[in-house]
């Protein structure tokens, strides 16, 4: 009953958190350009959004500088999505009677807040800081949350004149093949950043923002870009290491322009990652629990996990409003050590197919299917497919107002989670129509 609790516990939470995103008008008024010079479709990036934050948030057309501003020029935005959220899940474990149920939550809210403020720090360094204040009620049903950093970190670009060596320090989202911080859609992230198999110990996951150092490089129109980042794992005992509880992450990618009125582009790349997870610590007593507690800087034991695979960007009519087809795969293999009971190593396979279609502007349809599968459960004590999940999220977003001052846009989007709980598969659906909106 307590893996099912803490699996249900996981679906419910996927389909009732937004992510967050990112999004600062303020860039739009600094170089006197449209929002859509940068965004695909807010808050997604085109090609030449992703060039501009490469560069540091430069455009190198003699304005980047931060003394060439007014003195009132600050890059500072909030974003928030208000609106109605419907949220159904399946298999709910209760005590009275025993059992489980289906929960309806149908609730008027707000999906949190981001304080973001990004931009160059003379010629060649840069800044981004995303701060999420703690609410004592996050809206949507989902309770009071706790305040954090986003992100923060500094970058220092075009080392020794060459767009190929730059480097990021502090906390950063790794290289993913799709952005999960400036996602379409809000009901549901990609799952697959996010997934372990059962019963692991290890916490790493590219979808969420690291600790770290990224050394990063790319030609100067963004044709070929490689990413190699040496991060801390979040939420881990950190082992007695010079990195403790490390990992690798990389990233190469590439894009092609075909000249043509039916495909005119394909991106494409491959990423993976190694990371150490240590599976022993000296203790000391909790003196309020009488309890031992491991001793954060004396972990040891680390042992071996391992993400990769490899992305395709399909992009059908038009670089400026295209047909997006993306296909992602991810595998991922954790050492026995690693998992409760664990007599072999734990395997897994994941990816999903998403669909945008940005006819105009203001207009962006959107479809994802994904599906995560155990391969080699590390554990005999649980059914091979325990923690399985299959996603469709579909969604419309029409973006009222996109100035040099603000965004808006009204969406209306819905999800579908099944995760293979004790040999069941419980649904967990979301509905949500709202308007996002950034300033």
């Amino acid at each position: 009953m307590k893996v099912r609790v803490l699996v249900v516990a996981a679906a419910a939470l996927a389909v009732l958190l937004p992510g967050p995103a990112q999004a600062i008008p303020a860039f739009a008024r600094k170089y006197n350009v449209a929002c859509s010079t940068c965004h695909e479709a807010w808050p997604k990036l085109n090609d030449f959004g992703q060039l501009f934050r490469d560069n540091g948030y430069r455009m190198n057309r003699g304005k980047d500088n931060p003394t060439e501003q007014p003195g009132a020029y600050w890059p500072i935005a909030m974003r928030t999505t208000v609106g109605y959220q419907y949220a159904e899940q399946e298999g709910v474990p209760v005590d009275q009677p025993p059992g489980t149920t289906t929960t309806k939550n149908g609730t008027f809210g707000f999906a949190g807040l981001d304080i973001l403020t990004a931009g160059a720090l003379g010629e060649q360094f840069s800044w981004l800081v995303v701060y999420t204040p703690g609410l004592g009620s996050a809206g949507f049903g989902t309770g009071p949350s706790d305040g954090d950093l986003e992100s923060a970190f500094v970058g220092y670009h075009r080392i020794f004149g060459t767009p190929f060596l730059n480097v990021r320090v502090g906390k950063h989202a790794p290289d993913l093949p799709v952005d999960e911080h400036r996602i379409l859609t809000l009901t549901q992230g990609y799952n697959v950043y996010h997934f372990h198999p059962q019963g692991s110990a290890a916490t790493f996951e590219p979808g969420s923002n690291q600790a770290g150092v990224e050394i990063y490089g790319h030609s100067e129109l963004d044709a070929l870009r490689y990413s190699v980042s040496v991060m801390t794992e979040n939420d881990a005992i950190f082992s007695k290491n010079w990195v403790s509880s490390p990992v690798v992450w990389g990233r190469l990618s590439g894009k092609v322009l075909l000249n043509n009125g039916i495909l005119p582009e394909v991106k494409g790349g491959v990423f993976g990652s190694a990371g150490w997870h240590p599976v022993q610590a000296l203790t000391q007593t909790d003196p309020a629990t009488g309890e031992p507690v491991p001793v954060s800087g004396a972990a040891y034991s680390n042992q071996p996990y391992q993400k990769y695979g490899a992305d395709l960007h399909l992009l059908f009519f038009s670089n400026v409003n295209p047909l997006d087809i993306t296909g992602v795969i991810m595998f991922g293999n954790e050492d026995q050590a690693l998992i409760t009971d664990g007599v072999r190593s734990a395997q897994w396979i994941g990816g999903f197919v998403e669909i945008n279609w940005v006819p105009t502007f203001n207009w962006a349809i959107i479809g994802r299917w994904e599906r995560i599968r155990t391969t080699q459960a590390g554990s005999d004590t649980l059914p091979q497919n325990e923690g399985d999940l299959t996603a469709l999220t579909l969604g419309v977003r029409y973006t009222v107002e996109f100035s040099n001052r603000m965004a808006a846009t009204v969406l209306l989007e819905g999800s579908q989670v099944t995760t293979t709980v004790s040999g069941t598969k419980p649904k967990g659906s979301t509905v949500l129509a709202g308007i996002d909106f950034a300033f």
